[in-house]
């Protein structure tokens, strides 16, 4: 009876679902005896006719006391004792366990390995090894929960908390935070990639990226961390308006302010506190609390790459800037109309405002958009179809989603009705 729990994917997972199951379903026979015998008897004794019927002496019955006192006291001591050994189960860590740190922040998981290799938003483990998760928060209460590993608990700042679980199969599985922190706490979500071991050794001692990023100069990187941090989105290179202001000459150039203010020169320090705190000081001109604040994502020397990356848009050149954004290489002839909607997704960064896995970000996610009906701000509704998503790409500001702020821009002579059609078909395949 109302077997709705995610898959099972690790040793907790069985021992959980069944005793979940025991409670639910003791707990729903005993709505259903209670509830029919209530209804029962207002039925069955009900008044009939226009007569004042005396209510007859009823003596107690021990009988009953005792049973509906025994009953619900030997099943809370049965639960009560699985549920302290199955939780002491989940507390023993066997010694040959794989130690993972975890640091929750607003609004992110960043994870790192013994052999100092970090990921953010991305747990990677062995399959069949036992995996203990260390956990700590770097500013408020946070929670550490994976559905299908059946593990959960509290994030606390200055302490150490963590979770062990065995998975049982290889797989992709979500991660989220079940303790609201802020206005992102839905957003705060990572991924369980759980690989063979050979996939997972291979993959940890891979340092690739990391010895390629060292030879980088910062201003290189600040233009890989340009594309990787959704800088792209709203921040053109070329002096275009999009979401927010252009990098192109923006260091050291005057600036105005929404609130009056004004500064004759953005230099490192203006642009580290819009980074940080972009609310600060908005650009005349732009919409405030569109720009997420980038404290805690970003350490302060990729700041600084940033900073380096924005010095060399001085107008001299033309940007070029990497993180797989663009597929110039790829024969687009040979590709299916979906699969060049997708490229298109990546190189037009709609990837940076619409999601894929139903996740709120800037814009609607995508998951699901395709002949989805909803309400749009001051009033109306709209369906999802061919001519509804062509107009929303042409002429984003005419019809915005409820719920959403107008941060869209035109995409009106960028793409042809080809190309607005391959994205349909893309969106079309994101269920």
């Amino acid at each position: 009876m109302f077997r709705f729990l995610p898959e099972q994917a690790s040793n907790h997972a069985a021992k959980v679902d069944w005793l979940n199951n025991l409670i639910t379903d003791i707990s729903v026979a005993c709505i259903v005896a209670i509830c029919g015998a209530m209804l029962y008897f207002a039925f069955r004794y009900r008044k009939q006719g226009n007569s004042d019927q005396e209510t007859p002496h009823i003596e107690g019955s021990n009988f009953l006391e005792i049973v509906w006192t025994a009953f619900p006291t030997l099943v809370c001591v049965y639960v009560a004792y699985y549920g302290v050994v199955y939780f002491a189960d989940m507390r023993e860590v066997p010694n040959e366990e794989l130690e993972v740190m975890a640091e929750g922040q607003k609004w992110k998981w960043d994870f790192k390995y013994s052999n100092g290799k970090k990921t953010t938003g991305e747990l990677v483990v062995p399959v069949g090894k036992p995996i203990k998760v260390l956990m700590t928060s770097t500013d408020v209460l946070h929670s550490f929960f994976i559905p299908a590993m059946r593990v959960k608990a509290d994030v606390i700042p200055e302490r150490y908390t963590y979770v062990y679980f065995e998975p049982l199969k290889t797989g992709d599985y979500h991660i989220f935070c079940t303790e609201y922190c802020g206005t992102e706490h839905s957003g705060m979500r990572a991924r369980l990639k759980v690989v063979s071991e050979a996939e997972f050794n291979r993959w940890l001692e891979d340092d690739s990226d990391l010895l390629r990023l060292s030879r980088l100069k910062p201003a290189d990187i600040g233009a890989e961390l340009y594309v990787k941090s959704g800088c792209n989105a709203c921040h053109s290179l070329d002096g275009s308006r999009l979401v927010g202001p252009s990098f192109l000459k923006l260091y050291n150039s005057a600036r105005e302010f929404a609130d009056g203010s004004k500064i004759d020169k953005a230099d490192e320090n203006y642009i580290k506190e819009s980074v940080i705190n972009p609310n600060a000081k908005v650009v005349k001109g732009f919409s405030p609390n569109l720009m997420p604040s980038f404290d805690g994502q970003l350490n302060a020397d990729q700041i600084g790459a940033i900073i380096e990356f924005i010095k060399t848009l001085d107008g001299s050149s033309k940007a070029i800037v990497s993180g797989g954004t663009t597929s110039s290489n790829v024969d687009r002839a040979k590709l299916s109309p979906k699969e060049r909607g997708e490229l298109l997704y990546k190189e037009k960064i709609c990837i940076s405002c619409h999601s894929l896995d139903g996740s709120k970000v800037i814009g609607p996610s995508f998951k699901g958009l395709w002949e989805r009906s909803g309400k749009l701000v001051g009033g109306g509704s709209y369906k999802a179809d061919a001519d509804y998503i062509k107009r929303s790409i042409l002429e984003p500001q005419a019809e915005v989603v409820e719920g959403y702020p107008p941060a869209m821009p035109s995409y009106q002579g960028q793409l042809s009705d080809d190309e607005i059609g391959d994205i349909i078909e893309f969106i079309k395949s994101v269920k």
